[in-house]
């Protein structure tokens, strides 16, 4: 589908006088949410997020113009490509109903088609609040599951991993979530506050990120561990949060492991690479050890040496890192759980 892709959500901002330099509709049924954002006097930019799936970033970007009451426009796309099929949408205050222009023979992307209709900003924070519940719903239903249908050896693992849910969602919200600038009122105005409409319990924003964090947590979860590793270390490992291991075992014994993670963006990543010697290696009752310290260059000294402790057993792998400081502005990660996959094939 052109236009379809996975990115952070862009349902942000509130309605003005018109021109409505923001304004948002919502289609119930199909569980889609239309946002039209005025980038100039005629500019339109047209977004499209599918909700069906609780916390779901799938999403189409359009580009257009507006004339009166009806916007010409077509998938925003990179530079030279084709923008595919041309859209209509159309109406006013109340509701805006998507069609295909006519005259083109075998248009794309019928998925956004439909009518949707105004939603206010109560209602749009009534419906984040209540995606990010579904989300959080599903989340403990596939640990449930996990619990009782994962190999005998992974079904502690769910529990593990929910008691470390509420510190890996905090730390990702740290990075995902910008709380709104605080609305400036005048002193003498009855009840004023600087806080009010700051408040992130407020922001549609603040429950949508939540909302996309735990699809991720729900989409981990959802996954059986590969089978066939038998607790072996050679493999790639994956935490469903953009964190990922790869560990191969030498015939002398040493692991070489590289571990690297993008957390939200690309601006927080990380990168880390060494060697662990076989006697650091050890194994007993089914589970797999292994530390050493690793170097990150290009930090300050006093960061640069990160204890690197991995644990081994069944489809999973657990990751702990220390270091006596951390870089300033650095909120990114390499600890946690990971599920195993095999080396891929050359």
């Amino acid at each position: 589908m052109i236009g379809l892709f996975a990115s952070g959500l862009f349902l942000a901002g509130s309605c003005m006088a018109e021109p409505a330099p923001v304004s948002h509709f919502y289609d119930e049924a199909g569980q889609r949410y239309l946002t039209l954002r005025s980038t100039s006097t005629s500019g339109v930019e047209v977004g499209i997020r599918w909700a069906a799936d609780p916390g779901s970033t799938a999403a189409w970007m359009g580009q257009g113009t507006r004339k009166d009451n009806q916007v010409v426009f077509a998938a925003l796309v990179d530079e030279g490509q084709d923008r595919g099929s041309y859209f209509i949408a159309k109406g006013g205050e109340s509701k805006m109903e998507i069609s295909f222009r006519p005259g083109q023979k075998m248009p794309q992307d019928p998925g956004i088609l439909g009518i949707y209709r105004r939603v206010s900003d109560e209602k749009r924070l009534q419906l984040a609040r209540k995606e990010f519940q579904a989300a959080d719903d599903r989340l403990n239903a596939a640990l449930k599951t996990a619990s009782r249908m994962w190999p005998g050896a992974d079904k502690p693992v769910a529990a593990d991993w929910k008691t470390g849910w509420p510190a890996l969602l905090s730390r990702w919200m740290k990075i995902a979530y910008q709380a709104p600038e605080p609305v400036k009122v005048k002193s003498n105005q009855p009840f004023a506050s600087d806080k009010g409409d700051a408040l992130p319990e407020k922001d549609v924003q603040y429950w949508l990120k939540l909302a996309q964090a735990t699809a991720l947590a729900y989409s981990f979860a959802q996954q059986a561990p590969g089978l066939g590793s038998a607790g072996a270390w050679d493999g790639e490992y994956d935490d469903g949060f953009g964190g990922h291991v790869s560990i191969r075992r030498a015939k002398d014994g040493r692991l070489r492991v590289n571990l690297s993670c993008t957390r939200v963006n690309e601006n927080q990543g990380a990168d880390l690479s060494g060697q662990i010697s076989p006697d650091a290696v050890k194994s007993k009752n089914g589970e797999s050890t292994a530390e050493a310290v690793f170097v990150e260059a290009e930090v300050p000294e006093d960061a640069k040496d990160i204890t690197v402790s991995l644990k081994r057993a069944g489809g999973f792998l657990w990751v702990e890192t220390k270091r006596k400081a951390t870089p300033v502005g650095s909120l990114s990660w390499l600890d946690g759980i990971y599920r195993w996959s095999p080396v891929p094939m050359e």
